[in-house]
């Protein structure tokens, strides 16, 4: 980490986003999970609920940060990458998430953490929160979070 004051990184935003949700990647998705709920694959089902679009399964807005095209507000962490691991991963839905959506986000670093490793050394944990949210309507449809951490260098 090249930051000496990890808290600075607080605040930090990447770029805002856009992401379309495809029907084909939410059936691909949950076919590839093996997610047997017909409103994620069959148009007509998903209609026959209430629903607009697809149902994406519940990880599905992990695929988000995938087709992201901006800087991510990681970047000035300075992350040694062979140190780097996914920490954790959390998905706050406020409606449906369905395929047809065009939803804007900005990431942003809402938390970061240090600690004593138990093989000696700092470790550094950043969460960074996405609010997805309807491009036309503004209305927020999922959170993200995602937690990194950088180990302690080796010794």
């Amino acid at each position: 980490m090249a930051s000496d004051n990890v808290a600075d990184l607080v605040g930090e935003r990447g770029d805002r986003e856009i992401w379309k949700v495809e029907e084909g990647k939410v059936r691909e998705f949950a076919n590839a999970l093996g997610f047997d709920d017909p409103r994620c694959t069959d148009l007509e089902a998903a209609r026959a609920a209430g629903l607009e679009g697809l149902l994406a399964p519940p990880t599905f807005a992990t695929a988000s940060t995938f087709w992201m095209r901006g800087a991510p507000p990681l970047r000035k962490a300075q992350f040694d990458r062979k140190r780097v691991l996914h920490g954790e991963q959390e998905f706050v839905y406020h409606r449906p998430l369905v395929s047809g959506m065009v939803l804007e986000g900005t990431p942003e670093i809402v938390d970061v953490k240090q600690k004593e490793g138990k093989r000696g050394g700092m470790m550094t944990f950043v969460t960074t929160e996405i609010l997805w949210c309807e491009r036309e309507s503004g209305e927020p449809v999922v959170s993200t979070l995602s937690t990194i951490l950088e180990t302690a260098p080796a010794k």
